[in-house]
């Protein structure tokens, strides 16, 4: 896409005009304070780059104790974080962008000590092959609705902090795409087995997020990340996510965001299409419905050979907040990415 294009406002949908078509892709910063409140660094963080994004996507807001995906991670599981994600959507109107919050379940990719002694909870009773991770408990049904409704009631807490949208992350293994994937989720009742099963838990809680929404703030966006593929022999396969996909276009959802490598990777899933990039197998998939692209993007010679409706980027914002202008205009200095102290940042979700 060429860069004028880029930088000039687009439709999101009939009520959200963006600025741009850049966004600022989902970071867990770990900035945050021991109990997942707004840190000033998190401030700090956001306003450097608010001004140059449409959208700026806060990552991996933990909607409850069993939930949190790192420590230093934001929490949005009850109402005394309420005030200071306020704070934190006011900086980033300040900015001229839109204010996303993503909202994270780690379900089986975490562990008790980041938990604070809260149970692991996952699809099924299967252990992640990697991370940092205890075995986690298998949901009962009850399990499962409550988790639903955290994502309801985090959605409200949105809304009342002035959010102008939420994300559900479905991407990087959290608990959305462990009930996708026939790994992790060996259920045998209504939540596994089939496809249309292991999409179940995925429709439902995006429809009830949708329903939250409308009926609490019509015009607030509801967007999902998602991986497109995992790469281990058995595991989740590009065609289901496709169907997941258009699943959840038909709910209603305003946008769907690529968790990618590379922005024009292709597919090892699909022998198919190995051919095509993922990126223009999920736009013919999925119609009209707005696709964030992301993966080593942050460069005119990437987003001029790049597909998609809107570009997240991560990297590029953390090193330097005002690439943007530097990209557009090269006499522009650069700006030094943190003055004082230190912002760590690790589990990176780009």
């Amino acid at each position: 896409m060429k860069i004028d294009q880029i930088f000039s406002p687009y439709e999101l949908n009939k009520r959200v005009t963006l600025r741009n078509r850049l966004v600022l892709a989902p970071l867990n910063m770990q900035s945050s304070l021991f109990d997942g409140s707004v840190s000033l660094n998190d401030l700090k963080f956001h306003k450097a780059r608010a001004k140059y994004v449409g959208l700026d996507v806060i990552g991996s807001a933990y909607i409850s104790d069993s939930a949190n995906t790192a420590y230093g991670a934001i929490s949005v599981a009850d109402d005394s974080k309420i005030d200071g994600l306020k704070k934190l959507a006011t900086v980033i109107h300040q900015g001229g962008s839109k204010a996303i919050l993503q909202l994270v379940h780690a379900g089986r990719m975490t562990n008790e000590y980041v938990l604070k002694g809260a149970p692991v909870l996952a699809p099924s009773e299967v252990r992640a092959a990697h991370g940092e991770v205890d075995l986690p408990k298998a949901m009962t049904k009850t399990d499962i609705e409550t988790v639903i409704h955290q994502f309801e009631a985090a959605t409200v807490r949105a809304i009342q902090a002035g959010f102008d949208g939420v994300e559900l992350h479905g991407a990087n293994t959290f608990l959305f795409q462990q009930f996708m994937s026939p790994l992790s989720n060996l259920r045998t009742d209504e939540y596994g087995g089939s496809l249309e099963n292991r999409i179940r838990f995925c429709a439902q809680t995006t429809k009830r997020v949708l329903d939250t929404a409308r009926a609490h703030k019509p015009g607030f966006i509801v967007g999902y990340r998602i991986s497109p593929e995992e790469f281990e022999p058995g595991a989740l396969k590009l065609g289901d996510d496709l169907v997941l996909m258009q699943v959840l276009g038909k709910l209603g959802i305003d946008y769907l965001s690529l968790s990618l490598r590379q922005y024009d990777q292709t597919s090892i899933t699909c022998d198919a299409l190995s051919d095509l990039r993922i990126a223009d197998i999920v736009k013919q998939a999925v119609g009209d419905l707005p696709v964030i692209v992301s993966g080593h993007l942050g460069t005119q010679f990437a987003f001029e050979r790049a597909s998609g409706d809107m570009f997240a980027v991560g990297t590029k914002f953390l090193k330097q907040p005002n690439w943007p202008g530097q990209m557009r205009n090269p006499g522009i200095q650069p700006e030094s990415t943190v003055t004082g102290t230190v912002i760590p940042y690790t589990t990176l979700n780009l």
